[in-house]
């Protein structure tokens, strides 16, 4: 199934968040990314991600010379415009924005999802066909949610969760967790990012660092 990404740049709060996830789209899928004027606010670590990401990516500059909401016209002309061109094929579309529009309820025919962020909106949509869905697992998602609201780059992003992923396979818990705090901060201290943000990002992950919280996750629900 083809998925497309209608990403609203102009209503959303945190810009360079909003992105997260581009890097692990496929060839099947589509990006729009809807901006007006010529400063986006992008940042050196999402246009990594961006570089990175195999989608296709379309930039649109929509002109609010003639009506300041051009940009909300814009998200539903593109919709159409997806709709048509798929002539009732199977495609999902996730509307990336923090505007509330009150038209998408009414759009039941497809699959239509609303998230402020590209990989909240993976982990809803439904995944290609004979691929396997990344991060599905209990503790991957909840380390997604907790990088989601951090801007630090895929490159550092991807070696804070092999060191992560690495201490989850370590049986002492001690060994476990002086590893994975002197990792962070060895990783963030190079990309030259404060002592406080690895602190927080540390204290944020520990909980995911026992296999065994998975196990009652699991059991509780």
């Amino acid at each position: 199934m083809k998925r497309y990404f209608l990403v609203d740049f102009e209503h959303l709060q945190h810009p360079n968040v909003c992105l997260n996830g581009i890097e692990t789209l496929t060839e099947e899928d589509t990006v729009y990314i809807l901006f007006s004027g010529e400063d986006s606010g992008v940042s050196f670590s999402m246009m990594e991600k961006i570089n990175a990401s195999k989608a296709k990516i379309f930039r649109k500059n929509v002109s609010k010379d003639v009506n300041d909401d051009a940009v909300q016209y814009a998200v539903g002309f593109y919709m159409g415009y997806i709709k048509g061109m798929e002539e009732g094929r199977g495609y999902a579309l996730a509307v990336i924005s923090d505007e509330k529009f009150g038209f998408l309820p009414k759009l039941e025919e497809i699959n239509l999802y609303a998230c402020q962020t590209i990989s909240k909106a993976l982990s809803v949509m439904p995944q290609h066909e004979g691929t396997e869905q990344k991060g599905s697992s209990e503790w991957e998602k909840k380390f997604s949610e907790i990088m989601e609201n951090l801007d630090i780059g895929k490159n550092l992003e991807t070696e804070v969760h092999k060191a992560l992923n690495k201490a989850r396979e370590t049986a002492d818990s001690v060994a476990r967790a002086a590893y994975t705090q002197a990792k962070v901060n060895d990783l963030f201290k190079g990309k030259g990012f404060p002592q406080d943000l690895a602190d927080s990002v540390y204290n944020a992950l520990k909980p995911l660092l026992d296999p065994d919280n998975d196990k009652d996750n699991k059991d509780k629900k």
